[in-house]
């Protein structure tokens, strides 16, 4: 029991820190953080998070790529409805084409969804804004997310230590 305690402390501690560290990492929703241990706590107990960590990475660059080819190439909001489909669909289409070579599809497709959700208001309101934004969004997303898949991973291991024994 002290020892479940323990570890939960620690989850506890991370993430707080993370909380209070959230606008410094270019961060503003932490919670993504939340959900990401949360869809790794369920996804990921099959085995290799570094395979994970590494697709929602490649994840966070498709999506980044997306965003920046809207906000140069393509129209913009409110005139670019069949534009975002289009690039979204492209992206998603190039996340399950990698798949292929081994890469989990869920994490990359949590690395571009918390990317696009992380810098969607900044796009639909100003998107000169991008030019800054951008790169620290993605490190932001990029924090959060494997901040999740850490916090995940010892939750993964209180669960075993504690519960299942």
């Amino acid at each position: 029991m002290k020892r479940g305690i323990g570890l939960g402390l620690i989850v506890a501690i991370i993430f707080s820190a993370f909380v209070l560290l959230k606008d410094t990492l270019g961060m503003s929703s932490f919670f993504m953080a939340a959900i990401a241990m949360a869809m790794y706590a369920v996804l990921g107990q099959v085995g290799d998070y570094f395979k994970a960590g590494l697709s929602m990475l490649v994840g966070v660059i498709v999506g980044l790529a997306g965003i920046l080819v809207l906000a140069t190439k393509m129209p913009l909001p409110p005139n670019n409805t069949v534009y975002l489909a289009l690039i979204c669909g492209l992206s998603l289409f190039v996340l399950v084409i990698i798949s292929t070579i081994g890469l989990r599809v869920d994490a990359m497709f949590l690395g571009w969804a918390g990317y696009f959700a992380s810098v969607w208001s900044i796009y639909t309101t100003n998107v000169s804004a991008l030019a800054t934004e951008a790169l620290s969004a993605a490190v932001g997303v990029s924090v959060a997310l494997l901040l999740g898949l850490i916090m995940a991973i010892i939750v993964t291991k209180i669960d075993r230590a504690v519960v299942n024994h």
